[in-house]
């Protein structure tokens, strides 16, 4: 069996990453709303401690989680030539690994509970290892559909799984008073059902294959993968793992939560659309001229969504901790305002490192991997005395530090300077600019009135909202406003049609004509 959507033509394949960015960006506001009143729900039922404790046992479990894949399911929608014995091959090691690496984390549990200080921890982590078992059963069924880009089928198994994972298991045994153990069934529950519901979508073959020559290039691809996201993984657990050895589990559970409120939905919206660039930037990989002007607009166009919200999020805090977390966690205020600007920077540096999977440049994202956990704990070390502010002002000069070496990466890679880089990152600073000034604005209103939390933090959505579209029709950022228009042009959004003939009308000539339709070989957009 060899799949056939690496040879798809230009606009069948720029009409599948877009179809498959309408679904994967349904499914993650989707999850993003339902997280949201997740985390809104656990936060008033359970302690810090128990978000602290499965904060480190995750640490844990990822740790051998990216040794259990080996990097498979990258490679399957990296290859070029996909055949059945490929898949068999996938599948075998995903199983094998899984069932090694969840026995291991099971004898050595103990060991995380020293290492962390916390042997509270040691049995979430055994019933945690379990969870290594589901995923690799998923693994290669998940990255089947979106190497082909059946992105609508994804979305749907995963929406359904976080709901009854989630929103039905984990709710309700917080509800039932079993603490900690609530947030393990929800993590479980919905590892099983995805399992069983992209599996049912793909029937892939599960026969085991023991053949070297079919495993070659996979492990090739692949181990280098899971070497670089393992370092990736230890670079993004510094500041925690830090913050547990020095404070404790309540202090861990304040800065992950402060960290997850504004990290998840953005993460999730961010990611959503990497999901698609990878299999689109994979199949192009060899066009350089064609992925460099793809990983621009990427920049402009998320940076003109995710920018804004984050700066946003940033002068909005006070609002945003209390009507989310509630009063007991207002000291995470400072520290969220700094992730908020982690995840500006990160979500955008997301796509450089998604062209270095897609053109196989591993080794030097290694050494670039390398070189930022480096950075990050030195200036742990000197900003310890400011405690948790000093980790996420750490963090927050360390994402600074990676964007700049994968401006260097994309430099060798693509031919990409860095003035063009920051041309794309224009539209991002001036709408986040913007739209952070309207909310303080109102803020500054409100608060001085008196106003209930209710009626501030609504007008403070209304304020973003309304600056953030008044902004990105009236400010002159043309290649913004001509990708826009491209993209609504693709999706055929119901009711936005004068939309576009606006952007028509206020464009020049050559984009205009994109406007019009002639995009017949554009390349692929995500």
């Amino acid at each position: 069996m060899s799949t056939a959507a690496a040879s798809a033509p230009a606009s069948g394949l720029a009409a599948a990453a877009v179809h498959g960015v309408k679904w994967t960006t349904a499914a993650t506001l989707t999850t993003s709303l339902l997280q949201i009143g997740y985390t809104a729900v656990m936060a008033r039922l359970l302690t810090p401690e128990a978000f602290g404790l499965v904060a480190l046992a995750g640490i844990t479990i990822r740790f051998g989680s990216y040794f259990a894949q080996m990097g498979m399911e990258l490679a399957i929608i990296q290859k070029a030539e996909l055949t059945e014995r490929d898949i068999r091959a996938a599948f075998t090691s995903s199983i094998g690994l899984a069932l090694l690496f969840s026995s291991l984390l099971l004898l050595l549990a103990p060991v995380a509970g020293s290492v962390f200080a916390q042997p509270e921890v040691v049995p979430v982590v055994q019933v945690l290892a379990v969870g290594l078992l589901l995923t690799g059963g998923s693994a290669t069924a998940v990255s089947l559909l979106r190497r082909c880009m059946r992105f609508r089928t994804l979305a749907i198994a995963e929406v359904s799984a976080f709901v009854l994972g989630y929103a039905g298991v984990g709710v309700g045994m917080a509800w039932l008073g079993y603490g900690v153990w609530s947030l393990v069934g929800a993590q479980l529950t919905q590892a099983a059902v995805l399992a069983v519901l992209t599996y049912g979508a793909t029937r892939h073959a599960v026969k085991p294959l023991f053949n070297w020559e079919t495993y070659r290039p996979l492990v090739q691809y692949g181990g280098w993968s899971s070497v670089i996201s393992f370092c990736e993984y230890i670079t993004g657990e510094l500041d925690k793992m830090s913050i547990s050895r020095l404070w404790g589990a309540a202090a861990l559970g304040m800065y992950s939560r402060a960290w997850m409120l504004i990290g998840l939905p953005i993460y999730t919206l961010s990611s959503s659309v990497a999901r698609v660039a990878l299999p689109s930037f994979s199949q192009v990989q060899h066009d350089r001229p064609r992925l460099k002007a793809a990983y621009l607009r990427s920049i402009v166009l998320m940076g003109a969504i995710i920018t804004p919200i984050c700066l946003g999020a940033a002068v909005a805090a006070p609002e945003v901790v209390r009507v989310m977390l509630g009063e007991k966690w207002m000291n995470t205020v400072p520290v969220f305002r700094l992730i908020c600007g982690v995840f500006a920077l990160s979500m955008m540096n997301m796509f450089a490192a998604t062209v270095a999977d897609a053109t196989a440049s591993l080794v030097r994202k290694f050494w670039l991997t390398l070189a930022h956990a480096g950075a990050l704990l030195a200036l742990f070390a000197l900003l310890r005395p400011l405690g948790l502010l000093g980790v996420a002002v750490g963090v927050l000069l360390g994402e600074g530090i990676r964007t700049v070496f994968y401006t260097l990466l994309m430099r060798r890679v693509l031919d990409v300077s860095a003035l063009e880089v920051l041309r794309c990152y224009g539209p991002a600073v001036l709408l986040g600019s913007g739209v952070a000034a309207a909310i303080a604005a109102v803020a500054w209103l409100l608060r001085g009135a008196n106003m209930p939390l209710a009626v501030v933090f609504t007008g403070e959505l209304l304020a973003g909202a309304v600056a953030l579209a008044g902004l990105l029709l009236l400010l002159p950022l043309r290649s913004l406003q001509a990708e826009i228009g491209t993209q609504l042009g693709h999706l055929a959004v119901p009711g936005l049609g004068w939309l576009r003939a606006w952007l028509l009308r206020h464009q020049p000539a050559p984009a205009a004509a994109v406007l019009a339709g002639a995009d017949a070989q554009q390349p692929v957009r995500v």
